[in-house]
């Protein structure tokens, strides 16, 4: 074989790999899109406020139709002042509903720890979503929104010193059928504070009270755009 033919067939090769490899990586490619779609990805957003970054993730919503004339209630007991106003929060989302969906019957707020008096009903430890549609069940409604927002414990605060790197807060919201104690609608909405200094109690409180806030817009964006009347579909 004489020189010529040997450049020759080296170049040959040399081709035909690359065209193996631009084949290869437009396959990992086209594998990688399909695997990571982006619409079921979380929504993340970056904010600003009174000087603490917070990154929030929230739950792309999933759009549910209710019957006409569905009753629905939200079912919570406060532990705290805080808790107190991401229920109101709430509370309003709920309310708001009936803008878009008019038949909606929307049942006054029940304390959990009144409900168990009234209708002898036993809560040990966390209330079970099957304990909840009992109650709903009680109350005559068609499906129960509850919420268990998690946070630091505040009772471990130290009153003038606190090294505070980050502050998490996580607000999960569900939706659950009476009849069936399905879980319809799972809205879950993160807060992180990137703080990375020191802190008094009082700081830290107000830290967690403005990242809640911020988790319950969230949760309630989420319950109002997953939420629709079952007639806007026929």
């Amino acid at each position: 074989m004489n020189r010529c033919s040997i450049i020759q067939r080296h170049m040959l090769w040399s081709w035909l790999l690359g065209l193996a490899g631009l084949a290869l990586a437009t396959s990992s490619c086209t594998e990688l899109t399909m695997n990571s779609p982006t619409s079921e990805q979380p929504l993340e957003t970056s904010l600003d406020h009174h000087g603490v970054q917070f990154d929030t993730t929230t739950s792309r919503p999933i759009p549910f139709a209710l019957a006409p004339g569905s009753k629905l209630g939200l079912l919570h007991d406060d532990r705290d002042e805080v808790e107190r106003q991401v229920r109101v929060t709430l509370e309003q989302a709920v309310f708001s509903l009936k803008a878009s969906i008019p038949s909606l019957i929307v049942v006054e707020r029940r304390s959990v720890d009144d409900l168990q008096q009234e209708f002898q009903f036993q809560a040990r430890g966390l209330v079970k979503d099957q304990d909840l549609a009992k109650v709903g069940h009680f109350l005559g409604l068609d499906y129960v929104v509850v919420f268990d927002p998690i946070y630091h414990d505040l009772n471990e605060l130290y009153g003038l010193k606190n090294q505070i790197d980050t502050w998490n807060v996580v607000l999960p919201l569900k939706v659950i059928a009476v009849n069936t104690a399905e879980v319809k609608l799972h809205c879950l909405a993160t807060v992180k504070a990137k703080v990375e200094r020191q802190m008094k109690a009082s700081e830290v409180r107000l830290l967690n009270r403005e990242a809640l806030s911020i988790a319950a817009t969230l949760a309630s964006q989420c319950l109002s755009s997953s939420l629709t009347d079952e007639t806007s579909h026929r």
